[in-house]
Formats: C-alpha cells, sequence, structure tokens
C-alpha cells in the first residue's frame, strides 16, 4: 500500500495588515450557521494559538497607540492519504486488465492530518520540511481595462492575444531581462521544518534563500532576490517601502505552517525616461508597486529510516484585508472553481459529463440552495438596501426544507437572473443576484452549475442530505477558504480573478493522486539559480499551456489593490442600460459600502435590545465629500486612500461584539467597529441614484 500526502487547503489566503501581530484566516465558511443557540455564523478568522476559537470584534486591530490592522495569516496542514494510489484513473488502465473505478470527488480515502511522531505506511514521521517562494508581478503583467474595445477578462487572451502590457516604456517583451530585473518583486524560496521551534523565517532581502533539493536535504540558493529599491528610488515615501513580502513560522505545538504576507504598502517609481508616475486609474497604475504576493507551498515528509515522501503542494494568496468577513457572496470563488471543474475536469460526473447535466441530480438543500440566499440575505448588512428589498431578502433566507418551493417563489424565472441567457445579463436589476456584473455584463449572474442546482430544487429534486459529510478534512479546507473569497465579477476583483476559470492554471490529471484545485505549478530548479540573472520568467498566461510559477495568480490584479478597494463603492452598470439611473454595488459582500456603526446603535431598556442606528459610508471622512452620488462612499483622489486604507472598520456579527451595557448587539445585527474615520456628511439613504448636476 502506497500513501500519498498532500497539503491543505489547495489554496489559502492571507491579507495584508499594517501591524506586526496577526490572525488565522477563516476554516469556517462565511454565511454558514455554525451554532444555532448562539446564531454564529462562520466565516471569522481565528485567534492564532488556537485550534477554532473565532476572533472578537476586539482583534482586528492591535493594542498599540495607533492600533494597527492586524495581518491575516495562512495555516496550512498535511494530510495522509493511506492507499489512495491504489485507485486509478480508469482511462489510463492496461487492455484487457480489471483497474479500480479511479480515484473521485470526495475522495473514496479519507485523509488524516500528519504529525511528527506519527507512523505512516510502516515508518515513523521524524520531521516535515516547508518551501516557501512568494514573488509579486503585477508591473511585468498585462493590463486589466479593455483598450480600444477590445474584450475584457479571460476572452482578451483568446487566440493567442494579450491585453497592452504594464509599464510599456520599459519594453514591450514580459520575459525580457530588464523588465523582469526591475518590475518583478522576488524574495526567493524559504524553508522551515516542523521541528523548528519560535522560528521566524523573513521573505525579504537579507534573509538566505533556501530550497529542498533533491536529496531532501535544505539547501541555500545563489538567488537573484530582487526589491524595488534595488532599481528604484520611491517617489511617494509616505505610502511606505516595500522590503519584505512577509513572513513564516510553525504553529507550536502542531507543525502546522504559518504564512503572513505584506503591510499594505506600495512603492512608486519613475518609468524607463524618467517621468514620475501617476495614480488616476481605479485598476491600471504604471509606476506602482503593493506588496500582495502568492507562491507554492511546497513539503516533504522525512522517516526515521532517512527516507522521505515528497508532498502535492498548496499555494500561497496575500491580498486586501477582508473588511467583513462573515458576509457571504452570491457567487463566491469556490462557485466559480467549482463550476469550471464540474464542466470542464469531470469532477462530479454523476452531476455533469457528456456536455449535459443530470436532470435526476439530487441537490443539497443546505449546500447548494441556502448558500445562495444566505448571500443574498447577508449583503444588507454591507450595503443600504431599501426595506422591501430587505423584507424579501429575508423572506428567502427562512426558507426551509420542508417548505413547498413553488408556493415560496410563484416564478422562480423572475426571480433569478438565468446565466444561460446572455440578454438577461444586461436587464434591469430586478432580479437576482443584486449586484453588478463581470466583465462587459451589466448584472451579475450565477454560475451555470449554481443556477442548475437552485432550478433542481424548485423541481423538487432535492435533499437534506448534507454533502459536506462526505467530504475529509482537508477537502473541506479546500473549499471553505475559496467560499470565504468573492467570485462571479472579476473587475479584476479582490482575491483571484477571471484565471479561476482557465483549466490552464490548474493540474488536470488529478487522478494521479494530486487530488482537484491544485495549481499547475512550474518545477524551478534552484540549483541553477545565479545572482546575477533573473530566475523567474514570464510564467502562466491566460488560456496558454505555460506552466505557473510565483508572483502569477496575484499579478492579475489590480495595482495597487488600493485603488481598485476604493473605486468599487455605488456606480451605475457598465453596460448602462438604456434610461437607468440606478446605482448598485460591486462587491456587496466583499467590500462594504454602507454599514450600521456600532457607536451609533441604541438601547432599548425596556426590550432589553440594541436598536440600529443609521447607516454610514463604510470609506469617509475628509476627502470623501462629493455632490455626486455615484462617486460617493470612496475617496475622491486615489492617493488619500493610499494613506488612509487601515483607517477602514470591519463588519462582524453582533454576538461577537460586547456592548458598554455587558452582554453583546445579539446575533440578529452585523455592525461596523474598528473605524478609525471621522464621519463626514448625513446618514446615507437607500438606494442611491445618479445625479449629474447641470453645471
Amino acid at each position: 500500500m502506497t500513501s500519498i500526502f498532500r497539503v491543505h487547503p489547495a489554496i489559502n489566503f492571507a491579507r495584508v495588515g499594517n501591524s506586526e501581530e496577526y490572525y488565522i484566516a477563516p476554516e469556517t465558511a462565511a454565511g454558514e450557521l455554525l451554532d444555532k443557540e448562539t446564531g454564529l455564523f462562520g466565516g471569522l478568522p481565528i485567534k492564532p494559538g488556537t485550534e477554532d476559537t473565532p476572533i472578537t470584534a476586539n482583534d482586528f486591530r492591535d493594542q498599540t497607540p495607533d492600533q494597527k490592522v492586524k495581518r491575516q495569516a495562512a495555516r496550512f496542514r498535511i494530510f495522509v492519504y493511506e492507499g489512495i494510489a491504489d485507485y486509478r484513473d480508469p482511462t489510463d488502465c492496461p487492455p484487457g486488465k480489471e483497474c479500480s473505478s479511479g480515484e473521485v470527488y470526495p475522495s473514496k480515502v479519507k485523509g488524516k492530518e500528519v504529525c511528527i511522531g506519527d507512523v505512516v505506511d510502516g515508518k515513523t514521521v521524524t520531521d516535515i520540511v516547508w518551501s516557501v517562494h512568494l514573488a509579486n508581478k503585477k508591473n511585468n503583467s498585462w493590463s486589466i481595462e479593455s483598450a480600444n474595445g477590445q474584450e475584457e477578462g479571460i476572452r482578451a487572451y483568446r487566440n493567442g492575444q494579450t491585453p497592452p502590457i504594464r509599464n510599456p516604456s520599459y519594453g514591450s517583451m514580459p520575459n525580457s531581462d530588464d523588465r523582469l530585473r526591475k518590475l518583478v518583486i522576488d524574495a526567493g524560496p524559504r524553508t522551515i521544518k516542523s521541528s523548528d521551534n519560535n522560528v521566524i523565517v523573513d521573505f525579504d532581502a537579507a534573509t538566505p534563500s533556501t530550497y529542498i533539493d533533491n536529496t531532501g536535504n535544505i539547501a541555500q540558493a545563489d538567488y537573484p532576490v530582487s526589491f524595488p529599491a534595488d532599481h528604484f528610488e520611491n517617489q511617494n515615501p509616505s505610502s511606505g517601502d516595500i522590503t519584505t513580502l512577509g513572513q513564516m513560522t510553525i504553529e507550536p505545538g502542531s507543525g502546522r505552517l504559518i504564512v503572513v504576507g505584506g503591510y499594505g504598502n506600495a512603492f512608486a517609481f519613475v518609468d524607463a525616461d524618467g517621468n514620475k508616475p501617476e495614480l488616476n486609474d481605479a485598476i491600471d497604475n504604471d509606476g506602482w508597486f503593493d506588496d500582495v504576493s502568492d507562491g507554492p507551498v511546497n513539503a516533504i515528509v522525512k522517516f526515521d529510516d532517512g527516507s522521505h515522501a515528497t508532498v502535492v503542494a498548496g499555494w500561497f494568496v496575500c491580498t486586501d484585508p477582508g473588511y467583513a468577513p462573515q458576509i457571504r457572496n452570491v457567487v463566491s470563488t469556490w462557485d466559480d472553481v467549482f463550476n469550471t471543474w464540474v464542466e470542464q475536469l469531470g469532477l462530479v460526473p454523476q452531476l455533469y459529463s457528456g456536455g449535459k447535466y443530470d436532470n435526476d441530480y439530487q441537490a443539497s438543500f443546505y449546500q447548494d440552495v441556502m448558500p445562495v440566499f444566505h448571500g443574498a440575505f447577508l449583503q444588507r448588512w454591507s450595503t443600504n438596501l431599501p426595506g422591501q428589498a430587505v423584507n424579501g431578502h429575508n423572506w428567502v433566507a427562512a426558507i426551509q426544507p420542508s417548505d413547498d418551493p413553488t408556493k415560496k417563489i410563484p416564478n422562480f424565472d423572475s426571480l433569478i437572473r438565468d446565466p444561460n441567457d446572455p440578454q438577461q445579463s444586461e436587464e434591469g436589476g430586478k432580479k437576482m443576484p443584486l449586484a453588478l456584473g463581470d466583465a462587459q455584463k451589466s448584472f451579475l449572474s450565477l454560475t451555470t452549475t449554481q443556477y442548475f442546482l437552485m432550478k433542481q430544487w424548485y423541481a423538487g429534486r432535492s435533499t437534506t442530505e448534507d454533502n459536506e459529510r462526505h467530504l475529509g478534512v482537508g477537502e473541506k479546507l479546500d473549499k471553505v477558504v475559496l467560499e470565504n473569497c468573492l467570485g462571479g465579477r472579476y473587475s479584476p476583483g479582490i482575491d483571484l480573478t477571471f484565471i479561476v476559470r482557465d483549466i490552464n492554471l490548474y493540474h488536470q490529471k488529478w487522478h494521479d493522486g494530486t487530488g482537484p484545485f491544485r495549481i499547475n505549478q512550474q518545477q524551478l530548479d534552484y540549483g541553477n539559480a545565479n545572482v546575477g540573472q533573473p530566475f523567474l520568467n514570464i510564467g502562466y498566461i491566460p488560456l496558454n499551456r505555460n506552466a505557473v510559477e510565483p508572483g502569477d495568480l496575484s499579478k492579475f490584479m489590480a495595482q495597487p489593490w488600493h485603488t481598485d478597494y476604493n473605486s468599487c463603492a455605488v456606480h451605475e452598470p457598465d453596460p448602462n442600460p438604456p434610461g437607468n439611473n440606478t446605482l448598485y454595488w460591486s462587491w456587496p459582500a466583499q467590500r462594504p459600502v454602507q454599514v450600521h456603526p456600532a457607536d451609533l446603535c441604541s438601547f432599548d431598556d425596556k426590550t432589553q435590545r440594541w436598536n440600529l442606528g443609521g447607516q454610514l459610508f463604510s470609506v469617509r471622512g475628509k476627502g470623501t465629500e462629493t455632490e455626486y452620488p455615484q462617486e460617493q462612499g470612496r475617496f475622491q483622489q486615489y492617493i488619500d486612500y493610499l494613506e488612509n486604507w487601515h483607517k477602514t472598520g470591519f463588519v462582524i456579527q453582533g454576538v461577537r461584539v460586547m456592548a458598554d451595557q455587558g452582554g453583546n448587539y445579539g446575533d440578529d445585527k452585523f455592525i461596523e467597529v474598528a473605524s478609525q474615520y471621522e464621519s463626514e456628511g448625513d446618514i446615507v439613504q437607500p438606494w442611491p441614484t445618479s445625479v449629474v448636476p447641470e453645471n
């Protein structure tokens, strides 16, 4: 019997903050009711040093005089799948021989977490060696916004085409030495052992680059580490310097890996002609670095007989802060990834095969239907929905599996937008989901898999069986972390972007022991690194078979991330349907727009309950003032958000907020805490419309 080892989650997310302190990324799903007694919803990050204790309102910031924003760390574990190699892909079965049915999802073999001292295949685990390589390639990538009517998103890469390149003054070829040397932040590889206690390894220029060689030993690389100050003078020092992409350490007592990302800094540099950078665009700003990053998480397991086993790698991504971790996206990154794997990579053949969905497939009410309704229900806490819409969302969120869908929703087609009908993405925003659409689509739609499963439920073909009970612990982690990230509207997004819909991003032969959702990692020979020569290359290109290098997942995001976050408050649709002047939200779950601050709530002595106050814009204060409703809820100059992003407050369920009167604010409300903005302007009004003054 041969065992296979895998890193879980397959992809995990850290988030920037300006504090040295951190909490652990959530390992429960936003929008999921965890505890009926307390009413606690999932999605909250975890207190460091604990297995699963959710943070409270007091944990978003540290206790320094400035009360800085804590970073979110990604926690990785290794699971062993004993005997899983005996399950083969039936297409690889030799003619005339009987083979097993092949590995399926969820796995037939449930993984077990590996710790030092465990016995696997008759051998004792003596240590785990982890290797992580972080990079930021945003400046040596392509623009997100279309040019001259060009397609956006993944369609811009069809037929071998690419969008315009960023920072063109440094040349048009992304694989040129000059661009690779100057425009890529490359911290190089680092290693750490699970047996290391109280060791912190930095991804900075001073820490030696180390890797795991072919013998399973740690070796030092002659690696060309590169940071902005190696090539440029910072043109805007007030937005910080970039001297590190983060740190990694071992969680005490467990041997798990903890990886923390950057500090939310931005570094401005001149172009090749010496011109200083501007900051005028929501997405593509040449001449600006930020300190997000991504890269592979590799490992080996060492045994008492001197042998070692290679572990199927995971991937680390560092991105924007999570300002509303418990509010679920109606379409999450998981929904897009799952849709891609179902329709193109044969993940669940009993659901989809031969180019069509199986009408006999039973949807799960709790895993396929309720998350959609809970996503709609929860977005009221980060937008200013009118009362009628709030009541409607509350109504669908209260639907139970015992209810007759056709009585609760008399006309399904008039309620939920059909993703199979392109025309519906351009229709008015009276259907769900109530948010703006993807590139060149006016309004958001569910994925085709989500929509099919919702229709199955509506037709009476659903079950109350919890499909997730079939998932192993590691597989559940793979899913949960992606459920907590933005999907659907990749313009370009917050966590990951349209690349999650490209099968070339993934290792596609998942039956070979890797399992699903693994990044198609480029194998790098660090023994050939040379300090005088750039090591990383162009890497992954959408709709292209190039393998994925460090920095390739985050390079398609906004540069810097701050401008995109600032911009995505309220908008008119794009394209805007004729006659529409109603404003909508880009990312109503991930990017709070209008919030209920805790300090505006009032306590009712008679009922002994807290009542909500009015709503304010999440981003507010001096510099946000405007007479244009379509420009509210953001700084009018992008540079101001670079200076103030860390003042933004967090939205958290009232049950995790202790009130002055004792007790908490209740499980029935999600309120803003820890904002450092001073309010400017009046309480926001429900559902604004755009106004253009006559002058």
